[in-house]
């Protein structure tokens, strides 16, 4: 059966992410981009907010789900107030959620070996309709 476990993957915290983004820049977390191990625990880390489960101090120092998820609408348009941006509660569930639902299609793209096309174009598509209405 499929099945990883999670304590070989590491940790996909704020420090991992700011890494990340630091060397390859904001596009590095779409779902198409990040390797086998984030986008695994991106998926955990976004399945826990959307269930309202609080995050484990044991996991590290905070979920890069949150941050990533911020930093998409920012880049999809979402209106800037001060350091942060301006977005209702509802909105960025949403978000969340076509995140989620993005990564993991991203995963089983990948274990089926199968090429749909970039998913993180789709997903910036979406996010910029959401936006929008």
């Amino acid at each position: 059966m499929l099945r990883v476990e999670k304590t070989v993957l590491g940790k996909f915290g704020e420090p991992e992410l700011a890494v990340l983004i630091n060397s390859r820049g904001w596009k590095s977390v779409l779902p198409d981009a990040l390797d086998d191990q984030h986008l695994l625990l991106i998926s955990d880390q976004l399945r826990d907010l959307l269930a309202g489960k609080g995050w484990d101090v044991n996991r590290g120092p905070g979920s890069a789900a949150l941050p990533i998820s911020l930093l998409l609408l920012s880049k999809a348009g979402a209106k800037r107030l001060g350091k942060g941006i301006d977005v209702e509660m509802g909105t960025l569930h949403e978000a969340m959620t076509l995140l989620s639902v993005t990564v993991d299609r991203e995963i089983v793209n990948r274990m089926l070996q199968r090429e749909d096309g970039a998913t993180g174009a789709g997903l910036m598509q979406g996010l910029g309709l959401l936006i929008q209405n």
